[in-house]
Formats: C-alpha cells, structure tokens, sequence
C-alpha cells in the first residue's frame, strides 16, 4: 500500500490557529511572536518530560524566549497541583503558556490562565448544575494569558473551550472550570511528537474523541454544523484509528485533525462524558479508557430516545443499514463501537482498570453534578439510571 504524503496544513477558525505538519514544532517561535509574547512558560508532565524529546525540542525552538519550565502536571489535574503550577507562574511572571502533552496539561495551563486574571481561589470558578437541566456558569471577564497548545494524544482539550476540568479528591468530584478567554490561540500538531506516545495512550484518547462526536449527534443541543464535523470526525477515526499501530506520521496526523475538527463547532455532551469524568477523578483510571469502556453502553441506554440519529452513526462508521430500522441501526453503531475497542485491545470493563464495585455509588453521586447530563438525550434526574449503566459496565 502506497502511503500518502503527510498532512501538512494550516487553518484559522474564530477562535484558534491550527499548524499540521510532521514537525510543526520547528515554528512555535513564530507562534509566539504571533502572539506578541516574548516570555513563555512551558507546561508539562513528568512522565513526557522524561521518556520523550518533545519537551526538548520546544524550548530549543523556543530559545531564550523559554523562561521557565513547570513539570508537574498529574492526571486529573488535581486541585492541588494546579494551585503550585499557579504559584509557579505568578514567580515567573510569563506573557504565554506553552502546554505540551495531553489534556491534563492544557486543563491545567486554562487553570492557570484563570486563575491569574481572575485571582480568588479555584472553587469561586466551577461551574455548577442542578439535575435535570440548570447550569450556573461564573463569570471569568478579564483577559487571560495566551495559551499555545503542542498536544501528543488524540484527545482534543486543547481545543475546547472552559476553563479545564480539575479533580478535588475531599469533594470526591471533578470539577469543571468557567473560563472565557482560554482557548488556547494556537494548537500546533507535530506529527513527530505524536508518535512518542504511547499506542494504548493515543489509542484509548482516540475513542475519547469518538464519544465526543456520537454524543453531539445524539445531544439535544444537536445542529447541522456538529453534525457535519461530528459525522466527518466518526468517519475518520474509525478508518485511521486501526491504522495508526504502524506509527506512520501521516495516519497519526489523519486521526489527530479527526479528533480536533469534532471540538470545533461541538454541541451538547451526555451522559458518558458526565460519568467517565468521575470514573477517572475518583479511581485514577484513564479517561480514554473510561470513555471506551462506557461508551458502548450509554450508547444503548440512550438509543430509544434517539434511535434516528444513532442511526446516522452507524451510517458514518460505514455500516450498511439499509433495510435496518433506526433502532437496529442504532443498536449496530453499539456493537461497532464495541468491536473498534476489541480491535485496539482496549479494556472492556471497569473492574479490569480497578474500580471497586463498592465505588459505583459514589461515581453516580459525582455524576448527578456533571453538567454533561444537562444536553443527554434521555432526561436523567436521579442516580438510578447512573448506576444501572455503571453495573452493566462493570
């Protein structure tokens, strides 16, 4: 098989600039410059800081206008990590972040952003919802830090907007940030930096975005501007997700810009998304993973209240229903569903990445306060359907 020439492209949107090239890196100095910032802090984790050349390659290219490097990014982005990376940026003094690694880093530097234009403490900032549908969103006015964005998962926090999501064990919850103004300006996706991740990593945050897409379809906020990207974005990740165990830059970059474009004009979320947020903020599992174990089935638990438009996921992941109806279409993109994590040796349940059986009860009580329910197809006020959709997943 002949393999393409990487992708190799650069697009605007109101809010953003995407750069897409194998080594988009080699330009972040101009990224800054675009911004007219002359100070940047760079934004990381341990782990990619010390098993990959990502991290190097940003300050070299950044130069002297690197003044500081902040390395202790966590999964989850516990509270009280991002309150010493703030203390951090308020030492240093930067006029831009530079987040390198998945969405924990980019939650944190949105944090960060926050916190200091807004000053005050982190809860005065969490967006707060009220079953079934009512949701209070502080109000973050002051101008914010500028972010640039050098993501190596498939996940796609970088280019959404809020202000990050931040795990509080004492409140046994994840919290979801106000945060206009924190979308970072520039995304730079390097094909390169990409392929030092780990496959079970890039893989499982893949299927992360892959929710995403099905529950804009399926929200109640849908549209047919989502839709449009969401349907494209399902298409693309279901073709190039099984091709990218071979690394090859171009496959990497095809499922990256899938797992981007979805973020772009996204609708409402569901109820996935409002649980995998606590399965992983409670049990330190990761949320690619969360989301593919999950998403099969709240998929099916919500497919009498939007059978028609799960069909047209079935459509999209190329599966022929012509002669189905929706909701046997519907329950066809659940199996597919099913079958892709099988595919990527994803696991299938949540007693395979720890979680106690006791601890189902405290996910749907976290899940209750998540606003993703708000926009999830089939109303849910109560932690009852939660916990059935929890028992059949574990």
């Amino acid at each position: 098989m002949t393999l393409e020439k990487p992708l190799d492209y650069q697009v605007s949107t109101a809010d953003r600039h995407i750069i897409c090239s194998p080594n988009a890196i080699s330009g972040i100095a101009n990224s800054l410059e675009r911004l007219g910032a002359t100070r940047a802090l760079v934004v990381c984790g341990p782990t990619i800081l010390e098993h990959s050349n990502v991290v190097q390659r940003v300050q070299k290219a950044l130069g002297d206008r690197c003044i500081g490097l902040y390395s202790g990014v966590a999964p989850h982005a516990p509270v009280e990590m991002l309150e010493e990376a703030v203390a951090t940026a308020r030492e240093l003094q930067p006029d831009a972040l530079i987040a390198v690694g998945g969405g924990s880093t980019s939650d944190t530097c949105k944090g960060i952003a926050v916190l200091l234009a807004e000053g005050g403490d982190i809860l005065d900032y969490v967006i707060r919802f009220e079953p079934p549908d009512r949701i209070f969103i502080p109000e973050t006015p002051n101008k914010k830090i500028p972010i640039i964005a050098v993501p190596t998962t498939f996940g796609g926090a970088e280019v959404g907007s809020g202000g990050g999501g931040f795990t509080s064990k004492s409140l046994g919850r994840k919290l979801s940030l106000a945060g206009e103004g924190t979308t970072p300006k520039i995304v730079i996706i390097d094909g390169e930096a990409l392929a030092t991740t780990p496959m079970s990593i890039l893989l499982s945050t893949g299927i992360g975005q892959l929710r995403i897409a099905v529950e804009s379809v399926y929200s109640i906020d849908h549209h047919p501007v989502g839709d449009a990207l969401a349907l494209h974005t399902i298409k693309m990740l279901v073709d190039y997700l099984p091709r990218c165990s071979s690394r090859e830059i171009d496959y990497l970059l095809q499922a990256k810009s899938a797992a981007c474009m979805v973020m772009i004009a996204r609708p409402g979320l569901g109820l996935n998304t409002a649980t995998a947020h606590h399965v992983g903020g409670l049990y330190d599992v990761p949320h690619g993973e969360a989301n593919a174990i999950l998403l099969p089935h709240t998929m099916r638990f919500n497919l009498d209240d939007s059978a028609d438009r799960q069909a047209l996921i079935a459509q999209a992941m190329g599966i022929d229903t012509s002669g189905m109806t929706d909701l046997d279409a519907g329950m066809a993109a659940a199996d597919g569903v099913d079958q892709l994590c099988r595919t990527l040796e994803l696991p299938e349940r949540l007693r395979d990445v720890g979680v106690p059986e006791e601890g189902l009860e405290l996910i749907a009580a976290a899940t209750l306060h998540d606003r993703g329910l708000a926009t999830n197809p089939k109303p849910i006020s109560d932690a009852g359907p939660i916990m059935s959709v929890l028992r059949d997943a574990w």
